[in-house]
């Protein structure tokens, strides 16, 4: 989820000649748009009092939404939008529950559905799309499917994360950005982007459940299949760019490709917000996987300009110490030429570090600043 960016409240350019309020940091108020013009800039009402504002693309005069109060400066207020404050009286979840502590902390609304979405999405299987659209599509859009799930043997290579990107793309995870985009495209281009929409794999699901909807057939092996998909993709978009106050954070459920066999990896990654993206010069990423020989492996990184730090952990933290100083030299050649340089590398026992599998449920390291 964006957070509503309402910045630049500026106490010289406050309309009339009030005295800006003494607001505190996590306040939550309600704000109403009075105007807005083509720059983003506008006049806010919040609390009895009328502001001038840099409001959000989207925004528009009329909206009301609820805000919290982030940044507190002299002359200056940045407010959040806090869609949880309308919302939270709709939730059946008690305020303490672990369902509503990792809604509140990652910025989504706290609607039912959408809370079981977000709870749901950590705990699934990568490999589950396969085994819940087996035998459900034909084979030759399969095969493109699987073409570009990531290969764990080039993934740590310079076309890395094209590979990650690619594959979240084939999946439809921006599905509807491209198609609110499709009306700015020239006509060649339109139809063109059509085409690739309609190969991922978002639209084949919806296809089918529509197809499975008009024949009366909802209760049937295939539609409850395509349901569980569809709901695996959606949970993968709200978590595509959620956070925690300035922090923005990214979690993938994907299958690897290794060797014509595919297996569950989890991706997270956190770091400071830069603008609309995430400040890849300081941020941490923790992956997740099943191997054959060491069983479930975590890698905790953290990179802090053009140094990386890493933690290695494993159900067998003895054996995998004899192994890293035999693939140290290749690492750090391989880091180089993506312009990191490697510094410290600790081993541990996965089964000893809580705090790096909740970090791959989603859960926020608190008071960690991850902007360096």
């Amino acid at each position: 989820m964006v957070f509503l960016q309402i910045t630049g409240v500026q106490a010289p350019r406050l309309l009339g000649e009030q005295a800006l309020k003494e607001w505190r940091s996590g306040q939550q108020l309600l704000v109403e748009v009075i105007q807005k013009n083509d720059d983003n800039q506008g006049t806010i009402r919040v609390d009895g009092q009328t502001l001038s504002a840099l409001l959000e693309t989207s925004a528009q005069a009329g909206d009301k939404f609820w805000v919290r109060v982030g940044q507190v400066e002299e002359g200056f207020l940045l407010f959040l939008r806090n869609p949880q404050a309308a919302d939270a009286n709709s939730v059946s979840a008690a305020a303490g529950s672990p369902e509503f502590q990792a809604a509140m902390e990652r910025g989504v609304p706290l609607q039912p559905e959408v809370v079981a979405l977000v709870q749901d999405f950590p705990l699934t299987d990568a490999p589950r799309l396969l085994t819940n659209l087996s035998g459900v599509f034909n084979p030759e859009f399969m095969t493109e499917l699987k073409k570009t799930f990531p290969e764990w043997s080039t993934l740590s290579g310079e076309k890395g994360a094209e590979q990650i990107i690619e594959c979240l793309r084939k999946l439809g995870i921006d599905y509807e950005q491209r198609l609110g985009q499709l009306a700015k495209l020239d006509p060649q281009m339109k139809e063109t982007e059509k085409e690739a929409l309609r190969t991922t794999l978002k639209s084949a699901v919806l296809l089918g459940l529509n197809r499975q909807s008009t024949a009366g057939e909802e209760t049937g092996e295939e539609y409850v299949s395509l349901t569980q998909v569809l709901r695996d993709i959606t949970g993968q978009q709200l978590w595509l760019k959620t956070g925690a106050l300035d922090n923005a954070y990214l979690l993938f459920n994907l299958p690897l490709k290794n060797r014509e066999e595919y297996f569950p990896a989890k991706v997270g990654i956190e770091g400071s917000r830069k603008g609309l993206k995430l400040d890849d010069k300081h941020c941490r990423i923790g992956l997740s996987l099943e191997t054959e020989n060491l069983g479930l492996v975590g890698v905790d990184a953290f990179f802090n300009q053009d140094t990386l730090t890493l933690r290695i952990l494993s159900q067998d933290p003895a054996g995998l110490q004899e192994i890293v100083p035999d693939v140290l030299s290749e690492t750090q050649a391989k880091f180089a030429k993506l312009g990191f340089s490697l510094g410290n590398i600790a081993t541990g026992d996965i089964d000893k570090n809580p705090e790096f599998r909740d970090f791959l449920r989603g859960q926020k390291r608190s008071g960690v600043d991850l902007r360096g």
